[in-house]
């Protein structure tokens, strides 16, 4: 041999497939179990078939009511107390917002215009009535 090669390797085939346990020796390790046939059946598992039947769905409908509550505009409601549907009556109403307002233009040294949101509807909350028995249906607050 010459210097600088090596030890020439075998030409080798893949090894086969695994044949699987050898005859006459059940999956414990022992001889003498069950026939050979009877190991491989438990190694593989018999899958049965069969044909499905499509499912039908059938589409469902949801009916969603959203009732909008009224705002500053007069809205058509159903009052709790007569069981009538109506149409409110709107009433303005001093609210939260219109003394916070105050407050800050009176913190703010204006005195002349601190009133001015006791005199500005937008200012105010609105409060619905209704007009057969004058029940309070709903108070629409400014924040």
């Amino acid at each position: 041999m010459e210097k600088g090669q090596g030890v020439p390797l075998p030409m080798t085939d893949p090894a086969p497939p695994y044949p699987g346990p050898p005859a006459g020796i059940d999956m414990r390790g022992h001889q003498g179990g069950p026939p050979p046939s009877a190991v491989y059946s438990a190694q593989q598992p018999v899958y049965q078939y069969s044909q499905q039947q499509p499912q039908i769905t059938q589409p469902v409908n949801q009916v969603v009511v959203v009732q909008q509550v009224p705002t500053e505009a007069p809205g058509q409601m159903i009052c709790p107390r007569c069981q009538k549907t109506v149409l409110s009556q709107t009433e303005y109403k001093n609210g939260l917002l219109t003394w916070m307002i105050c407050g800050i233009l009176g913190v703010f040294l204006c005195w002349p215009c601190c009133f001015i949101p006791f005199c500005v509807d937008a200012c105010k909350d609105v409060q619905h009535s209704c007009p057969e028995c004058h029940t309070v249906l709903h108070v629409h607050k400014r924040n």
